[in-house]
C-alpha cells in the first residue's frame, strides 16, 4: 500500500471516527493513482463499521423527504430563515450585484422546490447555502426531492386520450441573456 493511499485512508477513518461525514469521493481525488486502492480501503472499513445514530436533525430531515418536502425548503425552515434571507445571503458570499437578486431568488426558489437538477448548480452555491443553513455543502449538494404524487398521478393521465379542445400555448417569455447566474444555477452555457 502506498504512503500517500495510507495517510489517506487513516485521516478519513479518523473523521469518521469522530462522528463526521468525510466525502470519500474528495479522498479519492487526493489519492490520485491510488485512487482504486483507497475506494477498496474505505469501502471495506464502512462494511464493517458501526453507524452512528442520527442527530433529531437529520430524521427530522428525512422524515421531511419521505413525507414529500423538499429537504432543502425543510432545512431553511427549520434554521427559521425566510428565503429573501437566503438570498441575501447568496449575493454577498457569491460576490453578485444586487440587481441580480429577482433572478438568484427566482433560482433559488426552483432549487429549494426540487424543480431544478442539483448536478448543474455550481459548487460554490452549495457551499454559500451551507455557510447560510449551517449544513455541509457535500449533503445539500446530494438531496434530491421526491417527485410529488401529483407529478406521477399526471403522468397517467397523460396516456389517456386528449380532450378535444387542446390547452392554449403558454404566452412568450422575455428571453433574458446567459449570465453568471445561469452559469452558478444552470452550469456551462448551452450550445
Amino acid at each position: 500500500m502506498a504512503d500517500g493511499v495510507s495517510r489517506l485512508f487513516d485521516e478519513y477513518a479518523v473523521a469518521w471516527r469522530r462522528g463526521e461525514r468525510p466525502d470519500a469521493r474528495a479522498y479519492m481525488e487526493r489519492a490520485g493513482s491510488g485512487r482504486a486502492e483507497l475506494a477498496e480501503l474505505i469501502d471495506a472499513f464502512l462494511s464493517r463499521a458501526l453507524v452512528p445514530a442520527p442527530d433529531e436533525e437529520t430524521v427530522a430531515l428525512v422524515e421531511a423527504w419521505a413525507a414529500g418536502e423538499p429537504p432543502l425548503l425543510a432545512l431553511r425552515v427549520r434554521r427559521g430563515l425566510r428565503r429573501e434571507a437566503v438570498v441575501e445571503a447568496l449575493l454577498a458570499a457569491l460576490g453578485l450585484a444586487s440587481g441580480k437578486r429577482a433572478k438568484v431568488a427566482r433560482y433559488y426558489h426552483e432549487l429549494e422546490s426540487g424543480l431544478l437538477d442539483p448536478a448543474g448548480v455550481s459548487r460554490s452555491v452549495f457551499e454559500a447555502l451551507g455557510e447560510t443553513l449551517r449544513a455541509r455543502a457535500a449533503d445539500l449538494q446530494s438531496w434530491r426531492p421526491r417527485p410529488p404524487e401529483a407529478v406521477a398521478a399526471a403522468f397517467l393521465r397523460a396516456a389517456e386520450p386528449a380532450a378535444a379542445k387542446p390547452a392554449a400555448p403558454a404566452p412568450a417569455q422575455p428571453k433574458e441573456e446567459w449570465d453568471e447566474i445561469d452559469e452558478l444555477f444552470r452550469g456551462a452555457r448551452p450550445a
